[in-house]
């Protein structure tokens, strides 16, 4: 049911792109005909740079998951109440910051490649961060005294009730994460120029290549979308006990 669902909702997005391609009549928006033949023949050159895409989400996520678990963890389970009320201060204060101007920065700290990873890591550890500062106080209280009575620390509570308890969360903020991430990998990969399909995007888009412009699209818009559903589907599978 789900997936007739899915399939009507695609469906009716191609229609509706089909009309409205023939109601504007121009080349900037071309007809889902056009851009699928556009992909056939790109396709090496399409998944060269959903490669170095995937490779720079995939770090980029990676970076985000241990430093957001640790950030979130560390605001609301360190023993010294001052540290881990100033390091939940400092998420929350740097938070709303609008992180994509730092990248002029980033670029001058850290080269072209790397700069592109921080930004992406940068914007997608929130969403993790916060999620892990949220979850890890909606742990089960009798089970944390049942370890203190049993002669734990806040380092057993934290890893035998806290962690468990907040994976639902965890996996949620990774998730979103992850589309973060590739909505910014298009603006980090095309302030500098090199390859991925944020790149190819730009370029195509300077040279009036819509049909490729739209391809490129196409695609990194079903590499998120396909990272979303297997996220999902990791999610039900690791927590049919939540």
């Amino acid at each position: 049911m789900r997936a007739a669902l899915y399939a009507a909702a695609l469906a009716a997005l191609l229609a509706a792109w089909q009309v409205t391609a023939l109601a504007v009549g121009k080349p900037y928006l071309p007809p889902p005909a056009e851009v699928a033949a556009q992909m056939a023949s790109d396709s090496w050159l399409l998944a060269y740079n959903l490669l170095a895409t995937l490779r720079r989400v995939a770090i980029s996520a990676l970076i985000a998951l241990v430093l957001g678990l640790a950030a979130g963890l560390s605001a609301t389970w360190l023993p010294e109440r001052v540290s881990a009320s100033f390091i939940r201060a400092l998420v929350l204060l740097t938070y709303p910051i609008p992180h994509l101007a730092l990248t002029p920065i980033f670029l001058h700290l850290f080269g072209i490649e790397a700069s592109k990873i921080a930004i992406i890591s940068l914007i997608a550890l929130y969403p993790i961060a916060l999620s892990v500062m949220e979850w890890a106080q909606r742990f089960p209280r009798d089970l944390a005294s049942l370890i203190y009575v049993m002669g734990g620390g806040r380092r057993d509570v934290v890893k035998y009730v806290v962690l468990p308890s907040s994976l639902p969360g965890v996996l949620t903020g990774v998730r979103i994460a992850v589309s973060t991430a590739y909505s910014v990998s298009f603006i980090a990969e095309s302030l500098a120029v090199t390859d991925g399909l944020g790149a190819l995007i730009y370029t195509s888009w300077h040279r009036l290549e819509f049909a490729r412009m739209y391809a490129a699209i196409v695609t990194l818009s079903a590499a998120g979308l396909a990272s979303y559903a297997l996220l999902a589907w990791l999610e039900r599978r690791a927590v049919k006990w939540a």
